[in-house]
């Protein structure tokens, strides 16, 4: 994610994490670009649209990326392409660029030079990354894919912003393999990020003449190395980011963890804001978009959640029937299940499609884009709060656990849920480890309740897939059982985080003193974790398998800092760090 205007760093440094290559030239230019998706049909009148800004003619470009054989240059988000264009006469330029990390609003290292043909040109590249990328053994730069579009280019002022609007459509291709390109692309030449937020709204447009032009995280490389490895999606991204990469594979895949994915993401996202105090208005525009999104991913998850887990749960519960007709029944349950989750799942498709999806979330991106003004949070006067309070009502609402309803063991879960974010959140700035006992027995408490709402809610929906009698009372005695195993586990992992005691903890500790907030400290341990997670989710995809295309296009679960770490730092630690220093 690209960081704010007001608080760039230096070495135009775009990410959390550290720069591995050092040996480098430090001050590219930068490349900070919003990238929309154009639907087939919306081709004609954007283009219209885009008249307002001057006729353009349409100019061919083609470009050929290179990689070694072990595609050294993409394993570490690198893009080297050579690219003809037409314009003012034709001409090859030579492209370099880092950081290709997936993301809507892109913040990039760039280094071109205009070559003498399609050939590449090592010397030119002396000064970028390249060498340091390649290592000791550089092997063999040699064509990947390729892209071919048309491209129309306006240059656009807009709110003291100049801005490069370019319209491309054609196509990438790979061996026999191709894929359409169908972007608008608003680069930024001069002036402030969020003019491009503002521009991008006004091409969406309202009423019965908007667009449904959704911001887009890949970059024509990552999709071109894709279709080279015959792979799906496999983003791992940002706050709002992340719900954008698993919105592409939910639009077109079957696989449930796009769906799941995305609405862990709204999920932490929300309790984030919860926990930093702001947007959290029920009127607020910012929690209404992340609210109905959220929304519209639920009820395909709960039709996931039945199919994969409660109903197999079931039927293993209750056992096979001697009786066929039984097993008729059975089968007719699962037809009527998948149905109405294709139902659903057709309904979100729809959903992501549209106008008001693409204002969400680019109303999202702008808000994420956008430093916290003056000194209105301080994040050592709210954390230790968020913690305290989320800890006594958590305990509060579990005690008696035994005596509570489907409804109270729901809003238990919930809290527990809430907690574990929130300390999840905060991690970077707090010492390692001081959460972990507690962070572990949440899980856990989530994780039990889960199951006992899961069966709670396989038994309410099932007289709407069957009206076997016998069927029912055997879902009723399972549920029964169910509840006499999880109670008292649940009941007991209460206690134990209540004895924990993690407020005093948190006081004695003293975690959240301005003066422990170094601004490079804060990064640091940031770049730890995230480096943890990362070698976690390589880990649990080998776990998968090799090579296989589910470990490639499979949306992975990593925790909450590799979503949320970027916003909280640039919201709302970095501010806390200057205010407590003044």
């Amino acid at each position: 994610m690209a960081r704010p205007d007001s608080m760039a760093r230096p070495a135009a440094r775009s990410d959390i994490r550290s720069d591995p290559h050092p040996g480098a030239d430090r001050l590219p230019p930068l490349e900070i670009e919003l990238k929309l998706a154009v639907p087939k049909a919306a081709g004609q009148a954007l283009r219209q649209r885009l008249e307002a800004y001057g006729s353009q003619p349409a100019l061919p470009v083609d470009s050929v990326y290179f990689d070694t054989g072990d595609r050294r240059l993409a394993s570490q988000r690198a893009a080297l392409r050579v690219r003809r264009v037409d314009a003012p006469r034709p001409h090859w330029v030579q492209t370099f660029k880092t950081n290709d990390a997936p993301a809507a609003l892109s913040q990039r290292g760039e280094w071109e030079t205009q070559v003498q043909g399609p050939r590449l040109d090592r010397p030119s590249l002396s000064r970028s990354p390249l060498l340091q990328m390649l290592g000791d053994r550089p092997g063999r730069l040699a064509p990947v894919f390729r892209t071919r579009f048309e491209r129309t280019v306006r240059e656009v002022q807009y709110n003291g912003a100049r801005i490069e609007l370019a319209l491309d459509e054609g196509e990438i291709v790979a061996g026999r393999r191709k894929e359409p390109i169908r972007e608008i692309e608003l680069e930024l030449c001069d002036g402030a990020s969020s003019a491009l937020f503002g521009l991008a709204l006004d091409l969406v447009g309202r009423g019965r003449d908007a667009l449904a032009l959704v911001p887009s995280i890949d970059s024509k490389a990552a999709r071109g190395y894709r279709l080279a490895q015959h792979a799906g999606p496999h983003p791992i991204s940002a706050g709002v980011y992340r719900v954008l990469a698993n919105v592409q594979g939910a639009a077109v895949g079957e696989d449930p963890e796009y769906v799941h994915q995305a609405r862990v993401a709204l999920r932490r996202t929300r309790s984030a804001l919860r926990v930093l105090a702001t947007a959290t208005a029920a009127d607020d525009p910012i929690a209404r978009d992340l609210r109905w999104m959220a929304d519209c991913f639920g009820q395909v998850r709960d039709w996931d959640v039945r199919l994969a887990h409660s109903l197999p749960a079931l039927r293993r519960a209750i056992g096979s029937s001697d009786r066929a007709d039984d097993d008729a029944e059975w089968n007719r349950l699962l037809t009527r299940a998948k149905r109405r989750r294709h139902g659903q799942q057709e309904r979100l498709r729809a959903t992501l499609g549209s106008v008001r999806f693409a204002r969400a979330t680019l109303r999202l991106l702008q808000w994420a884009h956008q430093p916290t003004p003056g000194a209105s949070i301080t994040l050592a006067h709210l954390a230790p709060r968020a913690i305290e309070r989320g800890h006594r009502r958590l305990i509060a609402a579990g005690r008696d656990l035994s005596g509570l309803s489907a409804r109270g063991r729901h809003r238990l879960r919930i809290l527990a849920k809430r907690q574990r974010y929130a300390l999840e959140l905060l991690a970077p700035v707090l010492p390692e480890g001081v959460a972990g006992r507690t962070l572990k027995l949440l899980s856990r408490l989530q994780q039990t309740l889960g199951e006992i709402n899961d069966v709670h809610m396989a038994v309410l929906i099932l007289p709407s897939l069957t009206r076997s009698p016998e069927l029912l009372r055997r879902t009723q005695r399972w549920s029964a059982r169910n509840l006499r195993h999880h109670v008292p586990k649940a009941a007991a992992l209460v206690d134990r985080l209540e004895r924990l005691d993690l407020i005093a903890a948190v006081r004695r500790l003293q975690l959240f003193e301005p003066a422990r907030l170094d601004e490079d400290v804060a990064f640091e341990r940031a770049d730890r974790l995230v480096v943890r997670l990362e070698a976690r989710l390589e880990a649990r995809a080998e776990r998968i398998e090799p090579r296989g295309e589910r470990a490639n296009r499979l949306i992975q679960q990593p925790a909450v800092l590799a979503d949320l770490a970027r916003v909280l730092l640039h919201r709302f630690l970095l501010p806390a760090v200057r205010d407590g220093a003044q």
